[in-house]
């Protein structure tokens, strides 16, 4: 053998080694799917709301009061029975917006779905603009909910 086939040779068995290493240590290392994140633990009381026509809200901070799970009853067919997780926002004095990001295009813009001024709730449906609800507090409804039952609703 010459000189340059010893090498092409040493290089080639080299290369082998490699690969195979590679594709044994790094499955070890990297997982195709990103982990879900993890729920976020209530943080606050649950609380139910009743509208005028039998509708239910049933909020529960959660996240140390960054985001609010929101559960819906007699709402509409595409929320009945669900819970969401949403942003919320406290605008101090009482004043909450609870809201979620949405992208259209490059830009990003805040659907609010629930505010409360000075104590009173309202909730704006999706899809129904210039359109809102006001709810009030019913501690016959909260106490009808437990937080486990909220919490399973929710799907990711």
């Amino acid at each position: 053998m010459q000189g340059g086939q010893v090498m092409r040779r040493a290089a080639f068995i080299l290369a082998l080694a490699v690969q195979a290493i590679a594709v044994a240590v790094l499955p070890a290392y990297s997982d195709p799917r990103p982990a879900a994140p993890a729920r976020p633990e209530p943080s606050g009381p649950l609380k139910a709301y009743k509208g005028p026509e039998g509708e239910t809200i049933v909020m529960v901070e959660a996240d140390e009061g960054k985001q609010m799970f929101v559960h819906f009853k007699n709402i509409n067919k595409d929320l009945d029975g669900k819970t969401v997780l949403y942003l919320l926002e406290d605008l101090g004095r009482g004043n909450k917006n609870v809201y979620v990001n949405k992208k259209r295009g490059s830009k990003t813009y805040r659907s609010v779905m629930l505010t409360c001024r000075d104590g009173d709730w309202e909730f704006y449906p999706p899809g129904k603009a210039n359109s809102e609800l006001a709810i009030y507090y019913s501690e016959k409804a909260s106490k009808e909910f437990k937080v486990e039952d909220v919490l399973n609703a929710y799907k990711p």
